[in-house]
């Protein structure tokens, strides 16, 4: 067993059901019935010609091993596949040695370049703070480009969703599962409700409605969401009853089977394109990326590919998550436990791996959930030797603090990050 392994053994397990905040799901790709599906075939097949263009100028160099949804109409095409962007280091303190994740001593450098919660506090990316405004403890919340939040609460071990309005006026509590999930343009936002159905709401409307049919099973996780909401990007759009939005649900049921369903107003279905089990995300250019074989120890993940671009398959990470601008994936552990996961990587189109940190013996750290800053950087809230800090993570495996330590339990993480990451995460 190496240290990684037994760190893992070591840490105490806190995760509720709804720490798939940070994960929870993975999505693919499917053949969707009536508008969804013309809508996805036409994005994809434009973006897959511009994926396989950038993929064929990339030259992989011997230095990367030391370093790491949205429109409907097609993507631009990818033209320069992105370089290892390096993290500022203004403050005192030091990167860990290659390799290793180790946040006990970091530069420190700016704060999040995104609004975000500490112990209850709103704190926003220009420096303004007040207080969350929530009937219940927030433990998830989701900004709209109509300046609206969904958030998602806690009481008495049972999970509500809470609407607030842009003039900052909040609807009441309405009972949920576990999670929300947004699309690239911030103008969807999706839940279950504790029967199992799909609740949509979209930016500029004014309740929630439900989307396709109750799903069963034992455990619902979410994953992404495809399609436009009422108002797209400022306007006054038909929505998603129009454009068709679809939201992908990671099921597993009563014997363990796990299957991912994609619900939308035309039809509630399993997905059957692309052998996944569990769709953890799709990118603008419609590729996705998600679990293809889970074991005790060891999973295994794809990117999947189409056309010329045959995309990858890996089983020495966990494929979480694309960065804005689709270029990068953020990759977690194969198999983790206890506070969440204890390793994390970056990866290009290619399968090309720019990093890798892990965590050890002598330097236990842990993170909950990540989310993407920028095109080349995540933010994540750290847990190491009793402090919790929100540490800001590059392309090159550079590492700094966005907010410095404070202290605090390992059950209890005091920060929380926006779902889908801040409204404009790519520019």
């Amino acid at each position: 067993m190496n240290d990684h392994d037994e760190l893992g053994t070591r840490l105490t397990r806190t995760l509720t059901e709804h720490s798939d905040v940070m994960s929870g799901s993975s999505l693919g790709l499917a053949d969707v019935k009536g508008r969804a599906r013309s809508i996805r075939r036409r994005r994809t097949a434009t973006a897959v010609v511009g994926v396989a263009a950038a993929v064929a100028v990339i030259v992989p160099t011997a230095s990367l091993a030391a370093h790491t949804s949205g429109k409907p109409e097609p993507a631009p095409a990818i033209t320069q596949t992105p370089s290892p962007t390096t993290t500022a280091s203004p403050d005192s303190g030091h990167q860990p040695a290659p390799g290793v994740l180790d946040v006990s001593d970091l530069p420190t450098g700016d704060a999040p370049r995104m609004d975000y919660v500490a112990n209850g506090v709103f704190h926003t990316a220009d420096g303004d703070s007040f207080g969350v405004g929530t009937r219940y403890r927030p433990d998830q919340f989701v900004e709209l480009d109509d300046g609206s939040r969904v958030w998602h609460t806690t009481a008495n071990g049972k999970a509500y969703v809470e609407i607030q309005d842009s003039d900052g006026n909040f609807h009441d509590p309405v009972a949920s599962g576990w999670g929300l999930t947004v699309n690239a343009s911030h103008n969807v936002v999706a839940w279950l409700d504790p029967s199992g159905q799909v609740m949509l709401w979209e930016g500029r409307a004014t309740e929630p409605r439900p989307l396709g049919d109750p799903i069963q099973g034992s455990d619902l996780r979410l994953g992404p969401v495809f399609g436009e909401g009422i108002g797209a990007n400022g306007g006054s759009g038909p929505g998603c009853t129009v454009t068709g939005c679809t939201v992908y649900v990671n099921v597993t049921d009563n014997q363990g089977h796990r299957q991912v369903w994609e619900v939308s107003d035309a039809a509630t279905q399993q997905l059957r394109d692309g052998g996944y089990l569990v769709l953890n995300d799709e990118s603008e250019a419609g590729l996705s990326i998600g679990l293809t074989e889970i074991k005790d120890f060891e999973s295994c993940s794809k990117l999947l590919g189409g056309g010329e671009f045959q995309g990858f398959e890996t089983c020495k990470n966990q494929l979480q998550s694309f960065s804005p601008d689709g270029k990068l994936i953020l990759a977690l552990p194969t198999n983790y436990d206890g506070l969440g996961p204890t390793a994390m990587a970056m990866y290009r189109l290619d399968g090309t791996r720019l990093f890798e940190r892990q965590a050890t013996v002598h330097a236990q750290a842990a993170y909950p959930g990540a989310t993407w800053e920028d095109d080349t950087h995540v933010l994540a809230p750290f847990f190491q030797d009793g402090t919790w800090s929100i540490v800001r993570v590059g392309s090159d495996s550079n590492m700094e603090y966005a907010v410095p330590p404070v202290s605090g339990d390992d059950v209890d993480n005091p920060f929380i990050l926006p779902t889908g990451g801040a409204l404009s995460a790519g520019s």
